[in-house]
């Protein structure tokens, strides 16, 4: 606990205005009576004490002229292009973290969500839907990039922070996009006044939350609150269960009498609310499972009482292992083609580690023949 006369007796000490005193107290004693048990946080330079990161880092990072923020890199997708990683640095990555443990993680998100949240779990999301007998299923393009600065902005406004850290903390968890990006010319993302404030925080467009920093998932499910009260109220009219994994969006219904018009109805609501809000939906990933045909949530199966792992994916987990004890993991690895037997290696403990949240008693034999491999290292 803190005391405001005690704040203020040492802030004269130093030298500060009454403004910036009762500035600062107003701005701690906001976020203290939030509820929600988050630091307060009165400037850059204050975070970047509570952070111990440098200060002309931090200020760096908000200008954007931090040319080495991100590290980037693309992966193939599963549906075909590719996703593009940006890794922070050590220092920035350092800040988000600390953002993570002591600000994000202590904002409730919408119950509908099951992702990057306490409590939530592929298993847990899909068990909403067993017993199902029509199932939807809808998912959002670029998830993370259509979130931009002014969403987060308005985040951590929402949050207790004063407007301009609202704002810097929004561009230390963004990044904005390269000068050859067409997000430029975008209307939607260009930027078109300059900070008059701050010159040095002025840029030609809006920045976006980055795959592969740590905040932007929690950040990520922060944005979609109000659009999941939103889709929520649009499927309890429908009689709906309603689900979001990150960007995959799930609903189902028991009723016999439900139908596919009502169906494709629901998915244009559904898309019409995502469009407000900033989204866009992958139309090619929509699907609308009526009764009889097998029922898929996040990779699990769901026409049972409670979720089961997929045949093909127990048969690919076997045929794994066979072909170890058969062939060596050297062998293996080259025939899979691999990058590396440790990328091999972590690729199938992760499957196995998945089974297990599934189905432990198969996943504890999977992992008995795993560790009787004989590992190169």
């Amino acid at each position: 606990m803190w005391s405001p006369h005690q704040y203020t007796a040492e802030a004269k000490g130093k030298g500060l205005s009454n403004d910036a005193i009762r500035a600062a107290v107003e701005q701690i004693e906001a976020v203290e009576q939030g509820g929600l048990n988050l630091p307060a946080i009165v400037s850059l330079n204050h975070l970047a004490t509570r952070a111990r990161v440098p200060y002309l880092y931090l200020r760096s990072i908000v200008e954007r002229s931090q040319a080495d923020a991100y590290r980037k890199f693309s992966i193939r997708k599963r549906s075909g292009g590719r996703r593009f990683i940006h890794v922070p640095a050590p220092p920035l990555g350092h800040v988000q973290k600390w953002m993570n443990a002591y600000i994000l993680r202590n904002v409730p998100v919408h119950s509908a969500s099951f992702a990057f949240a306490p409590g939530g779990s592929i298993f847990r999301c899909a068990s909403r839907h067993c017993g199902a007998h029509w199932l939807i299923k809808m998912d959002i393009t670029g998830f993370f990039e259509s979130i931009s600065e002014i969403q987060v902005f308005r985040c951590f406004k929402e949050l207790g922070y004063q407007p301009l850290v609202s704002f810097e903390l929004a561009r230390i968890v963004t990044i904005g996009p390269v000068e050859q990006s067409p997000r430029h010319k975008d209307p939607v993302w260009k930027i078109r006044q300059k900070n008059a404030a701050i010159p040095a925080y002025s840029t030609t467009a809006l920045g976006y939350l980055p795959q592969g920093a740590p905040t932007s998932p929690m950040l990520s499910n922060i944005v979609m609150k109000p659009v999941d009260v939103n889709i929520l109220d649009a499927a309890k009219e429908t009689r709906l269960t309603y689900t979001r994994y990150s960007d995959d969006l799930t609903f189902s219904t028991p009723a016999k009498g439900f139908d596919r018009s009502d169906a494709s109805s629901f998915v244009h609501a559904v898309e019409d609310i995502l469009s407000s809000a900033g989204f866009r939906p992958q139309h090619r990933k929509t699907k609308i499972i009526p009764p009889g045909i097998r029922k898929i949530v996040l990779g699990l199966n769901v026409d049972g009482a409670k979720p089961k792992l997929r045949r093909e994916f127990k048969d690919n987990l076997r045929l794994h292992l066979h072909y170890l004890e058969k062939f060596g993991p050297v062998g293996h690895a080259q025939a899979r083609q691999f990058d590396t037997i440790w990328g091999m290696k972590a690729h199938l403990r992760g499957l196995i580690d998945f089974a297990n949240m599934v189905e432990a008693d198969y996943a504890r034999d999977m992992l008995d023949r795993f560790k009787q491999v004989d590992w190169p290292f």
